[in-house]
């Protein structure tokens, strides 16, 4: 135990910690902070806030009376955008009565080219000069409606050609309440574009902090004294031990320092809400909730920082220079970040690839980096100096 201690001492350096503080800190500015201080964001308020709304009224799923509530709602709120709309000369003068009639304006032939020129301008000083909150709101309220009435369309593939057992799950899902949650794709997205810059972090930070104890020795031919003993060959086995370790730390720290800030989002209040709604852009294989699926996404980023370890192990054991360990290490967690931002994290439980599909790939991933690492402790134990 002193062994890996030691061990993970020498990742631990100030150097080395120094180098990761400045990484994650260029990291946060330039992905994270963003999402953190700006959300939401411009239209994304309205449409959270309504999210707020239902959650606060009808729970985590509306039934049917809950969802013509829901209307009945949008009728109000109606009522008090054509009130308003009667103190503009831009309305009166088109002849229009309502705001369902202004906002279907595009469809009645009666309009002539300068009315329809005052209410396009009238559009522009609602939203954009006024920033008129009510308009903004019923505008993202029809959306979300909409979604939920056209609920068929949106929970799926969106018209895409299905397999039997794809079809067959978005139809459980269509029929059951989830459907009706309140959990929309703007605060699901947010959290994916956040949780993801915590997998960049242990992307870059992890073989960092890792590649040192193996390069180091390589460099200053440690591994010739350590061969000339049964404890010296069992070093490299304490050290894969002392990675693995402390891949799992930096995760933490990383996942720890995200949640904490997280919390300012106001979005934790989610988490008992589904993750297959209609308005979240989010089919999955699994009756999950917000909650779970964050959960989900954490254990993930501990495979993925063992995953990053373990390629970070092998390079850096196998040549003498920095230089080499970038040139063959880059191009390789290039590869995998790629791969996990387009699709091994958010499409993890997703409908739109087959079930186990993903999770296979890191099977594949664990199993083939694994096999590596025991081979490579084997060949230790016999290397001739």
């Amino acid at each position: 135990m002193n062994l890996i201690n030691n061990e993970i001492k020498k990742i631990f350096r100030p150097i080395n910690i120094v180098i990761i503080s400045l990484i994650t800190a260029i990291i946060w500015i330039l992905f994270i902070s963003f999402n953190i201080e700006y959300f939401p964001n411009g239209s994304d308020k309205y449409i959270y806030d309504i999210s707020v709304y239902m959650l606060n009224k009808y729970g985590i799923s509306m039934d049917e009376e809950e969802f013509k509530d829901l209307k009945n709602y949008r009728e109000k709120r109606v009522e008090k955008a054509t009130q308003y709309l009667l103190t503009k000369d831009e309305f009166i003068n088109s002849g229009l009565s309502t705001y369902d009639e202004y906002l279907n304006r595009e469809e009645n032939k009666t309009l002539d080219s300068n009315a329809r020129k005052n209410l396009d301008k009238l559009q522009e000083d609602l939203f954009f000069e006024e920033n008129n909150y009510l308009f903004w709101e019923l505008q993202e309220l029809d959306y979300v409606i909409e979604r939920y009435d056209d609920k068929d369309f949106w929970v799926g593939l969106g018209g895409m050609d299905e397999s039997s057992s794809q079809k067959q799950r978005h139809e459980e899902l269509i029929n059951s309440d989830t459907s009706y949650s309140p959990l929309n794709f703007r605060i699901l997205g947010n959290y994916h574009s956040l949780i993801f810059g915590i997998t960049l972090l242990i992307l870059i930070c992890v073989p960092i902090m890792i590649i040192s104890i193996f390069i180091n020795d390589n460099k200053n031919k440690v591994n010739y004294l350590q061969y000339s003993s049964n404890i010296g060959r069992k070093l490299f086995k304490k050290k894969i031990i002392a990675s693995i370790i402390s891949s799992f730390i930096i995760a933490t720290v990383q996942l720890g320092i995200l949640f904490i800030v997280y919390k300012s989002n106001n979005t934790y209040m989610f988490w008992d809400c589904s993750i297959n709604s209609a308005i979240s852009d989010m089919a999955s294989w699994y009756d999950m909730t917000f909650g779970q699926y964050i959960i989900l996404s954490v254990i993930l980023n501990y495979i993925i920082a063992f995953i990053t370890c373990m390629i970070a192990i092998l390079v850096s054991s196998k040549v003498n220079t920095y230089i080499s360990v970038i040139g063959i290490q880059i191009p390789l967690l290039f590869v995998l970040g790629t791969w996990l931002n387009n699709m091994g994290m958010k499409y993890l439980t997703s409908t739109y690839y087959y079930k186990y599909s993903l999770h296979l790939i890191y099977v594949i991933l664990v199993g083939i980096l694994g096999l590596m690492i025991v081979k490579r402790i084997k060949k230790e134990k016999i290397l001739e100096i």
